[in-house]
């Protein structure tokens, strides 16, 4: 690989304006709505809201950026390194976020084993791979290391995505089939929005695919970047956790066989 092949990164064409800014002033009023929601509710999983909110926070600076820049300045060094991480961080919090629920959302006592593999092991594992990424953007315009760099981002982009898939597990594995439906329907749309956009962080990391997908329009930066990361988010401002969690197990009666009575899920 040659020096000038790292020219792919920068943009091959004029970002819209427009379409960056509808998106960023929706996530705007989303993000106020989320926090209003999380004051007023005293949101049970504290580092659920601020997961969330950092989220819609990365995704709406990654936006105002592309609408308020030049295309002189977004092809810079620095402000690829800028938007890189923030585009990567918003997904990874938002992966954090659909973990974190699954702790929330069992309702076991504190101090349970799995619990503490949700809050120590799965943050920390995001925590190695968001370094491999920032290691893999120092030495990307270092010629010497631009390979090295490039297997770096694949590497973590890799992870995140068994990550992505592993939640899936976890979710038929430790969550009841009765607790699963009190947050089925964001759980869903949050996982599966999460999951599009990290194969397609990863596919893109693969610098033949990067070219052919981002060659000369951010069609594929929209419909698999921007537009998951949006529903993802405006489903969490819709369907609070605040109003769907269930309760503790500690506070739900049970049957003669030790099954737990749980009420019906909300209908909203």
């Amino acid at each position: 690989m040659n020096s000038t092949e790292i020219n792919y990164l920068f943009y091959s064409y004029i970002p819209s304006r427009y379409a960056a800014s509808i998106f960023a002033a929706i996530l705007y009023l989303s993000s106020i709505a989320w926090f209003i929601q999380t004051l007023y509710s005293k949101c049970r999983p504290h580092l659920l809201g601020i997961f969330i909110f950092l989220s819609h926070l990365t995704t709406f600076i990654e936006l105002v950026l592309r609408a308020t820049l030049t295309i002189d300045i977004l092809n810079t060094q620095i402000l690829y390194r800028i938007t890189a991480a923030l585009a990567s961080s918003s997904p990874r919090l938002l992966l954090l976020a659909n973990y974190r629920c699954l702790v929330d959302l069992r309702g076991k006592r504190p101090h349970q084993k799995l619990d503490r593999v949700y809050d120590i092991i799965i943050p920390l594992s995001v925590l190695i791979m968001d370094s491999l990424l920032c290691i893999a953007d120092e030495l990307l315009f270092d010629r010497n290391y631009e390979k090295l760099s490039i297997h770096f981002r694949q590497v973590s982009n890799g992870f995140s995505f068994s990550l992505a898939l592993f939640f899936y597990l976890l979710w038929y594995l430790t969550v009841s089939p009765v607790r699963r439906l009190y947050m089925l329907p964001l759980i869903t749309i949050s996982s599966v929005c999460v999951l599009i956009e990290i194969s397609y962080t990863f596919f893109i990391s693969i610098p033949v695919i990067f070219r052919t997908l981002t060659k000369n329009n951010e069609f594929f930066y929209y419909i698999c970047h921007v537009i998951p990361l949006f529903l993802a988010l405006i489903s969490w401002t819709i369907f609070h956790p605040s109003r769907l969690l269930p309760p503790s197990e500690a506070s739900v009666p049970r049957d003669a066989s030790g099954n737990e009575l749980l009420p019906l899920p909300p209908s909203d």
